[in-house]
C-alpha cells in the first residue's frame, strides 16, 4: 500500500488535499466550540457591533447624501435666481423654480425616493413646492404652505441647517385622505439681494427605520435613533417618534460616542454607536437569551455543516486529483511518442484549468517544430537555387564582360561615341546587378543604376520615352535593397510602349513618409491594369508568402520587390502598393521601406 502511494501522484495529492481539509476543518471546530461555550457575551457585543456598523455607514450615507444634497440646492445660482424673484413675477418665478427642478431636484429624486417634498418660501410671498410623485403613498397636500409651520417664526440666519422631526398630518394618502407619518425635515433660512427666503426638505423617516429593522438580532431586537437630547427620532412604532429615550439608558449612553451595556434589571444588552458626521446615535436593545439561542444553533449547526463537509471534501478531494492525474498520464504518454519521433501526435486538450494550458502550450510547440522542420527544408532549397543561380550567373558575367570590353573598344576605334556609351551603361548594369556580395545599396545607387538603363532605352526608342524625377534629397543617403527601381521602370516600358507605341511619361519622386520610411512613387500614363489583373496583384501583395514561393515570384517583378522588401524588414508599412492612376488608365506603384542611414 505504501509502495502503491509513493510511485502514485493521484494518491499522493488525494491524501494531501484530504489532510489538509481534514486537520483545518476539524481544527476550527473544536476550537469554535470550545470558545462559543466560554465567550458568549463577548460574541453578543462584538456581533452586534458589527451588524451596527454597517447600519451605521447605511444611516451616515442616507443623512450624508440628502445634507448634501440640501447644501447644493441652496449654494446654486438656480436658487439664488429664485429668491430676486419680484412677488408679482409669476412666469420668473416659475422658470427659476423649473430650472431648480429639471437641474438639482428630478435627477436626485429619482434614485432618493425617500424625499417627499422640497418646499421654497419667500417673505415677499413667492413660494414654490415640489411634491414627489414617486412616493405616491404620501404626498404633500395641496392646501400646504409653509408659512404656517411652527417653526418658521424661530428661524435665524444662523448659516446652518436645522432638523425637526416628528409626526406630520400635512400628508394625504393616494386617495386624499389625510394621513400623519414620521418626517424629517432639513430647514434653513437665507438672505440674498436683500430679500429673506426658506428652504425645506421633508425626508420620510420610514426609510431610517427600514435600515433599522435589517438589524436582525434575536426574535425581539429593536433598533432606534436619538438626537444628543435623547429624543426619538426613529422608532418601530411611530407613536414613539418625538418622545424620551428611558433616562437610564440615556445616561450610560450620554458619555461615548460608541460601546455597549447590559441592563441587568430587563436582562437586556444595549449596544449603540453615533451615526458619522451627525450627533445622533444608533441604539439597538436585544433580549440576551435571544441572541444566546441563536449563537447556540449556530454552534449546532456548525458541527453539522463540519461531518457534512469532511464527506464532500473527500469526494472532491477523489474526483480533483483523478481529474488532475488522468490528463497528466495522456500528457506524459505523448511525450514519450514524441521521443520516438512520431510528431503528428497530439496531447488531448480537456478542461479550462493548468493542465489544460500545459497541453495546448505542448500541442503548440508541436506544431511550431514541424513548422520549423518545413520551413528549414525549404529555406535549404532556396538557397541551394540561389547558390546554383550566382555560379552560372559569375559564368555568364565573365563572358559577357569581356564581350563588351571588346565592343568598347572596337566602338572606340571607330569613334562611334553611342555605341561606346550604350556599351558602359549595359557593362554597368551587369556589374551592378551581378555583385551578390552587395546586397544593401542606397537609394542614389538605384537612381544611378536606373539612369544607366534609362540611356540604353534612349538609345532605343529615341524621344518616345520620357523620364522625369522629383528627388528629396534627404532620402538619397537611405540604405535600400538592390534592384527594387529599375523592374518597375522597365515594366512600364514592355506593358505600355512596346504594346501601344504611344508616348511614353514616367515620373518618380522620392520622399520621405511619415518621417520613418522612405517612399518612392512612380507613375506612368500607359494602359494600365484591366480590373482582374489589378485585383489578381493586390490579393497577392496583401498575403504573407514563405520562401518556397520565392522560386515562383522571381519573374513577376512587383511580388519579388515585395517579397524581398517584407523579408528583409518585416515591418507593417513596407512593401509595394499598386493602384490605378486614372479611371481611363495609367498606373502608380509606390515603393515604401524603412529609413535607414
Amino acid at each position: 500500500m505504501i509502495q502503491a502511494i509513493r510511485s502514485s501522484l493521484e494518491w499522493k495529492l488525494i491524501l494531501i488535499i484530504f489532510a489538509t481539509i481534514f486537520i483545518t476543518v476539524t481544527g476550527v471546530s473544536t476550537f469554535s466550540f470550545i470558545k462559543s461555550s466560554e465567550a458568549i457575551n463577548n460574541d453578543v457585543v462584538r456581533f452586534s457591533n458589527q451588524i451596527l456598523k454597517q447600519a451605521n455607514l447605511n444611516l451616515s450615507r442616507y443623512i450624508r447624501d440628502n445634507e448634501q444634497f440640501f447644501r447644493t440646492i441652496s449654494g446654486s445660482r438656480e436658487f439664488q435666481d429664485w429668491l430676486k424673484t419680484g412677488p408679482n413675477d409669476q412666469y420668473g418665478l416659475f422658470d427659476s423654480y423649473q430650472k431648480i427642478e429639471k437641474t438639482w431636484i428630478t435627477p436626485f429624486t429619482t434614485y432618493h425616493p425617500e424625499t417627499l417634498s422640497i418646499k421654497l418660501y419667500n417673505e415677499n410671498g413667492n413660494e414654490s413646492t415640489y411634491r414627489n410623485e414617486y412616493m405616491w403613498e404620501s404626498i404633500l397636500a395641496p392646501y400646504y404652505s409653509m408659512k404656517n409651520e411652527s417653526w418658521l417664526g424661530s428661524m435665524e440666519l444662523t448659516g446652518k441647517i436645522s432638523r425637526h422631526y416628528g409626526m406630520d398630518d400635512h400628508y394625504t394618502d393616494k386617495a386624499g385622505r389625510s394621513k400623519s407619518i414620521p418626517i424629517l425635515t432639513y430647514a434653513q433660512k437665507f438672505r440674498f439681494a436683500e430679500q429673506n427666503g426658506y428652504l425645506a426638505i421633508d425626508i420620510s423617516l420610514l426609510a431610517t427605520q427600514e435600515i433599522l429593522n435589517e438589524i436582525q438580532l434575536g426574535e425581539h431586537g429593536l433598533g432606534m435613533i436619538v438626537d444628543q437630547s435623547g429624543t426619538i427620532v426613529s422608532y418601530p412604532d411611530p407613536g414613539q417618534i418625538n418622545s424620551k429615550l428611558d433616562p437610564v439608558i440615556f445616561t450610560n449612553i450620554s458619555s461615548n460616542l460608541s460601546g455597549s451595556y447590559y441592563k441587568a434589571e430587563t436582562k437586556q444588552m444595549i449596544v449603540y454607536q453615533t451615526i458619522t458626521g451627525t450627533d445622533w446615535k444608533v441604539i439597538v436593545i436585544v433580549p440576551y437569551g435571544d441572541l444566546a439561542k441563536s449563537i447556540s444553533n449556530i454552534r449546532h449547526l456548525t458541527i453539522t455543516l463540519t461531518i457534512a463537509g469532511l464527506l464532500i471534501a473527500s469526494i472532491l478531494a477523489y474526483l480533483t486529483s483523478h481529474s488532475i492525474t488522468r490528463r497528466l498520464k495522456q500528457l506524459r504518454r505523448t511525450i514519450k511518442m514524441t521521443k520516438l519521433d512520431q510528431f503528428d501526435v497530439r496531447a488531448e486538450v480537456t478542461g479550462i484549468d493548468e493542465v489544460a494550458e500545459l497541453a495546448s502550450a505542448y500541442n503548440l510547440l508541436l506544431d511550431r517544430i514541424e513548422n520549423s522542420i518545413l520551413q528549414l527544408a525549404e529555406t535549404r532549397l532556396v538557397q541551394q537555387h540561389a547558390v546554383l543561380s550566382a555560379l552560372q550567373s559569375q559564368i555568364n558575367s565573365h563572358f559577357l564582360y569581356n564581350a563588351l570590353e571588346s565592343i568598347n573598344s572596337m566602338a572606340h576605334l571607330a569613334e562611334q561615341p553611342d555605341i561606346q556609351q550604350t556599351t558602359i551603361a549595359l557593362s554597368n548594369m551587369l556589374r551592378y546587378t551581378s555583385n551578390y556580395q552587395q546586397t544593401i545599396v542606397t537609394v542614389k545607387d538605384e537612381f544611378d543604376h536606373l539612369k544607366n538603363y534609362f540611356y540604353i532605352i534612349r538609345i532605343l526608342y529615341g524621344d518616345n520615352i520620357s523620364l522625369s524625377f522629383e528627388q528629396d534629397s534627404s532620402a538619397l543617403d537611405a540604405q535600400c535593397l538592390k534592384a527594387i527601381i529599375q523592374p518597375f521602370v522597365e515594366n512600364s516600358v514592355k506593358h505600355a510602349y512596346e504594346v501601344t507605341g504611344e508616348r511614353l511619361f514616367i515620373r518618380i519622386s522620392t520622399t520621405r513618409w511619415k518621417d520613418r520610411y522612405v517612399q518612392i512613387v512612380i507613375e506612368d500614363n500607359g494602359i494600365g491594369f484591366t480590373d482582374e489583373r489589378l485585383n489578381t496583384i493586390q490579393q497577392a501583395l496583401s498575403i504573407g508568402q514563405t520562401e518556397q514561393d520565392y522560386m515562383r515570384f522571381s519573374r513577376i517583378g512587383v511580388l519579388n520587390v515585395h517579397y524581398r522588401l517584407k523579408t528583409f524588414y518585416n515591418e507593417p508599412d513596407t512593401g509595394v502598393f499598386v493602384e490605378r492612376l486614372l479611371p481611363g488608365g495609367g498606373t502608380r506603384i509606390i515603393i515604401r521601406f524603412p529609413y535607414r542611414t
